[in-house]
């Protein structure tokens, strides 16, 4: 789904403790393969979930404003990550980093229709979470318009709608942070996953 050869310099912005990086060095051991992330307490964790394998890297950074010059890699991926940020910022960021020609993939939580389509008590849950989880929500049409705008940026390809593992959601639910959230599990959005795979383009 990321299209990757094997040899890329690659970054996932919102690493978490680095389960998804850990997959790919298995896959791909001959990619450079880095990872950021804004809590330096998951950093230290996915330091060591990665320990073993020399391809891979992690450092504290936030993905609105990293500190990569331009151009630099060939492939910038969020799994489940893009909501905390500012969607316009995050973009444009990507795009600076991104090498000419590189690639943008999103894994993303995705409104299951329209926004203005769901019911009242469907649109009281995702607000519900929006609000809870300081989590951005959108519907796959506005996450293309939005890109759009922006420029830079060719749709590759699109999947289909998939369950959404919202496993950060259920980690948090078990642990002590909850009380930040103020979580119940039981309350879950009008929500699926989808995945989104750009090309960098000349404006």
């Amino acid at each position: 789904q990321m299209d990757i050869k094997g040899n890329e310099k690659i970054l996932e912005c919102g690493c978490g403790i680095g389960g998804v990086m850990k997959q790919l060095a298995l896959l791909h051991p001959k990619a450079d393969i880095q990872g950021i992330n804004i809590s330096d307490g998951q950093v230290k964790i996915a330091e060591e979930v990665l320990n073993d394998f020399d391809n891979c890297s992690v450092s504290v950074q936030d993905f609105m404003n990293t500190n990569y010059k331009d151009n630099t890699f060939d492939l910038v991926y969020f799994c489940e990550s893009m909501g905390y940020g500012n969607f316009e910022n995050v973009i444009n960021e990507a795009i600076r980093i991104l090498k000419p020609d590189g690639k943008l993939y999103i894994n993303e939580i995705v409104i299951k229709c329209n926004e203005n389509e769901l019911t009242k008590r469907e649109l009281d849950k995702l607000n519900r979470f929006r609000t809870k989880w300081f989590y951005n929500v959108f519907d796959t049409d506005t996450i293309i318009k939005k890109i759009k705008q922006i420029g830079g940026l060719k749709l590759i390809k699109r999947g289909k709608f998939i369950e959404s593992s919202l496993n950060w959601l259920e980690a948090v639910s078990n642990t002590d942070l909850k009380k930040f959230h103020k979580s119940n599990k039981m309350i879950i959005p009008p929500i699926k996953g989808m995945d989104f795979l750009y090309k960098k383009i000349k404006i």
